[in-house]
């Protein structure tokens, strides 16, 4: 295996199901970082993959947001939507004092603050 997309992909579907956000740190634990890990579902903006790779992710999926600059203006509209996400992730960093994304992030970030 190279790797795990958490996704709930359909799970709205399904009263009760869990979230990825909620999801995703007891899987991080128990791959402690063999393999990587990717999060789909519900990533809408910076202070979401923020969140996801302050919880263990290597990467975010983006499912929607994309979808939706593609349907808007196109090629054009793609990149518009990558480049607010980048900034407000940037933004997002920036409020803690963060010039990088360490892996020391991690013990900065409460699990419990941050999907509450």
């Amino acid at each position: 295996m190279n790797g795990i997309i958490v996704s709930n992909h359909g799970g709205r579907q399904v009263d009760g199901s869990i979230s990825t956000i909620d999801a995703l740190p007891s899987i991080a634990e128990t791959v402690q970082n063999k393999i990587p890990i990717l999060l789909d579902s519900g990533i809408r903006s910076g202070a979401d993959i923020f969140k996801v790779l302050g919880l263990g992710a290597k990467a975010v999926c983006i499912g929607r947001p994309y979808v939706y600059g593609l349907a808007v203006a196109g090629e054009q509209g793609v990149r518009e939507v990558l480049q607010n996400m980048l900034a407000d992730f940037e933004l997002t960093m920036g409020s803690p004092g963060c010039k990088m994304f360490p892996k020391s992030t991690v013990k900065i970030l409460q699990a419990d603050l941050l999907i509450k």
